[in-house]
């Protein structure tokens, strides 16, 4: 079977890998600041607090940019989205229907079993003494 070298190097539909590198290097980043942030906060260094708010503020960023992304993936991929949201909605239906219909059959099946228990009567208070 011969395969054209231009089948072969044709991206993958979707969003581009790149697009994620970005939240890559803030990973690292952010541990780099976290373990020096650690490492002053050990020693009793005032600089802690600011290194662990930088690496807060670069996580908030990155948060941002996640954000962008979703609009874009949902912007490019709007099909295969609403395909994911019906096949989700139908998912729910299913367990809906299949919890409402076991708690029918344990309504029906466990409420007179309920009925013939005789309560048990609690145990007697052991008397304590205090000295």
């Amino acid at each position: 079977m011969n395969i054209p070298l231009a089948q072969v190097t044709v991206p993958s539909e979707g969003l581009d890998s790149g697009l994620y590198m970005p939240l890559y290097l803030v990973l690292v980043l952010y541990v780099v600041l976290f373990v020096a942030g650690r490492v002053f906060e050990g020693r009793e260094d005032p600089r802690a607090e600011t290194v662990l708010d930088a690496g807060f503020a670069l996580i908030c960023l990155a948060a941002v940019y996640v954000a962008v992304l979703l609009v874009y993936a949902f912007s490019a991929e709007f099909d295969l989205i609403a395909d994911m949201v019906e096949i989700m909605a139908i998912m729910i239906g299913f367990f809906a229907l299949l919890v409402v219909g076991l708690l029918g059959i344990e309504l029906l099946v466990g409420l007179p079993g309920r009925k013939r228990r005789k309560p048990v009567a609690p145990p007697p208070a052991s008397e304590s003494t205090e000295d």
